[in-house]
């Protein structure tokens, strides 16, 4: 399997642990009753709510991420470049996840930018080999 696909289901599988951490915080805030009951009415809040914000960032995340890693995989375009990239998001990304979790607004704003770059350097490496 190209490395490139490897990094892209580690990072799959990390937004799964993101979303059992903020299962875990939501639990802890309203409690297993009232979630398992008619959940419309609650707003996440602190913690349980920044969780929640960053699993649907990550989310998006790998919506944008996976079509570059399949043109890349699909046209068979790895290089040290693309892998380094994808490290370099895979890590921004988990780190994103924690300084969202912990408010840390500066760090996670040069986080997400440098997973977007990372995007962005993908999609135009997938483009040009296309």
């Amino acid at each position: 399997m190209i490395l490139e696909m490897q990094l892209i289901l580690f990072y799959a599988l990390s937004v799964i642990l993101m979303l059992i951490v903020q299962s875990y915080l939501t639990t802890r805030q309203y409690g297993i009753q009232t979630l398992v009951e008619y959940r419309e009415h609650i707003t996440l809040t602190g913690i349980a709510g920044r969780s929640d914000r960053a699993v649907k960032n990550s989310l998006i995340s790998l919506i944008f991420v996976l079509p570059a890693v399949l043109a890349l995989v699909s046209v068979g375009q790895s290089s040290k470049g693309t892998v380094l990239a994808l490290q370099i998001f895979l890590a921004v990304r988990i780190l994103y996840f924690i300084a969202y979790l912990f408010s840390i607004s500066w760090v996670r704003s040069f986080l997400w930018w440098t997973g977007t770059i990372c995007i962005f350097y993908l999609y135009a490496i997938a483009i040009g080999s296309a």
